[in-house]
């Protein structure tokens, strides 16, 4: 059975990011949506800093409009399959979570949510960024800006903080990354894969385990020597993950 593909891509990234691995999947017979998330790509700014529940919203208006078109007529043009990564794989977990009409397969890539960042490492990346922000500004330290910007995003870990733009953005990153959305997982029925880069430092390979621990019946696919962009990294092996999962749906 073919289904449509949603990919919701991480932070940071947009639809250019899946230029190699949305034709892999086309070749399965299957078509595949991406498009970029409000305050990515071509999307807009949120109108107001956002939740993780507030993208879940939007993708799933989204959604609703890419596949009326091809319900009209077919039984199986409303059901659909949902792909997330990283930022993305929040997205995923919480409209899988409300169990949509329609959803017939959810895979998580190296997804992030069941360890949030903890509130105070995110105020004090908040703080040392303002305070660099004024030190910086100076006339005479302003050529020091980029290299002092990429330190504090080194000793904070914190490198998404990279794209945010503006204060509604830094805002959105604030409650996205606080929010644990580890309860979400057992409210998840929908036939599930969990796809995974060994070396991944961004979302370590613990996570993986945790989410498969924490969907029922999911199964779990780790990618030997590949880090958090598997998409990037081995868009062929995961064409190939993907394909044969949705072919066992049926």
């Amino acid at each position: 059975m073919e289904y449509p593909i949603i990919i919701l891509h991480g932070w940071g990234a947009t639809v250019k990011s899946y230029g190699r691995l949305k034709p892999l999947l086309e070749q399965g017979g299957n078509s595949v949506f991406v498009f970029d998330l409000p305050g990515f790509g071509k999307e807009a700014l949120p109108p107001r800093a956002w939740s993780v529940g507030d993208y879940a919203d939007w993708v799933e208006n989204k959604i609703r409009e890419e596949l009326d078109s091809r319900s009209r007529g077919n039984d199986n043009g409303s059901k659909f399959i949902l792909y997330g990564h990283s930022f993305g794989g929040r997205i995923a977990i919480k409209i899988a979570a409300r169990r949509p009409e329609g959803l017939r397969g959810l895979i998580l890539c190296d997804t992030a949510g069941v360890t949030p960042r903890p509130k105070t490492k995110i105020a004090i990346f908040s703080f040392l960024s303002k305070i660099g922000n004024v030190t910086f500004s100076l006339p005479s330290l302003k050529f020091l800006r980029p290299l002092a910007r990429k330190f504090v995003y080194w000793l904070s870990g914190e490198r998404d903080y990279h794209y945010l733009q503006g204060d509604v953005m830094r805002e959105t990153f604030r409650a996205v990354v606080s929010e644990d959305l580890s309860s979400f997982l057992p409210k998840i029925h929908t036939p599930t894969m969990v796809v995974w880069g060994e070396k991944d430092r961004m979302t370590p390979l613990g996570d993986a385990y945790a989410i498969n621990r924490g969907i029922a019946g999911s199964k779990l696919e780790i990618l030997g020597k590949i880090g958090h962009n598997p998409h990037l990294e081995t868009p062929e092996k995961l064409a190939a993950i993907v394909d044969k999962f949705i072919k066992e749906l049926d």
